[in-house]
């Protein structure tokens, strides 16, 4: 099932680098879409990743910080789709945005695995939050690089290692030791809440509009609806 979830979410980050190649592009405002993401990410780390973590007691602040500035410094240094359109050069692609991007789908896949293992409707409730925030991200990365001028081969190789990333992280937590799976949720914990409320609600919010407001505590609810009545 991890890998069935995990593969879902990569299905979700083609789609969503697809959209900008289609004509739904020009009709498609992205900030709702954002905004449900930000709140969805922000959601199950408030109303499950950390609440799963309670057993590291005064250590799960550590393993939050831990994943919450690991995700800032990779995003600040490598990520091609936290930069502004016009900080990106044409030309050939650099390998330290690619592996930024693979080290971000790793972590979810991980994090899909060490849910499931946990509760199998833990690891659902990440997916559907990671699926949240895939469609969005593949989206912008097409269109961050469709402006510096990528041929549309190369859009897609990045697009492809985004999404065939997360099954390798379900791989990857075979060998995780099960030990430190609390460890790992309070580490993702703060991933989640990097990306939702450090990443993706500026992103949602450029512009005031009480709609993406809705969106976003639309993901938060929709995740303490599952977190309360499903896992």
């Amino acid at each position: 099932m991890p890998y069935i979830y995990a593969f879902i979410t990569a299905v979700g980050t083609l789609i969503g680098g697809s959209l900008p190649f289609t004509g739904l592009f020009k009709k498609l405002d992205n900030r709702y879409l954002v905004g449900f993401a930000a709140g969805a990410m922000i959601g199950i780390a408030l109303f499950d990743l950390i609440p799963e973590a309670a057993g590291l007691a005064g250590q799960a602040g550590l393993y939050i910080a831990l994943g919450f500035f690991f995700v800032y410094l990779l995003e600040k240094f490598v990520l091609i789709h936290t930069c502004h359109e016009d900080e990106v050069i044409g030309g050939t692609v650099s390998w330290v945005p690619i592996i930024g991007i693979a080290l971000e789908s790793l972590i979810d896949g991980l994090a899909i695995a060490v849910g499931f293992a946990v509760t199998p409707a833990l690891g659902l409730t990440i997916a559907l939050a990671v699926l949240a925030h895939e469609l969005p991200r593949g989206f912008t990365t097409s269109v961050i690089m469709q402006k510096a001028h990528y041929p549309f081969k190369i859009i897609l190789a990045v697009l492809l290692i985004d999404a065939l990333f997360a099954p390798l992280g379900v791989a990857a937590a075979n060998f995780f030791p099960t030990d430190y799976f609390e460890e790992l949720l309070a580490f993702t914990a703060g991933v989640f809440l990097y990306v939702g409320a450090g990443d993706l609600l500026p992103e949602a919010h450029r512009k005031f509009n009480w709609q993406v407001v809705l969106s976003v505590l639309l993901g938060a609810a929709v995740i303490w609806l599952i977190s309360t009545f499903v896992v």
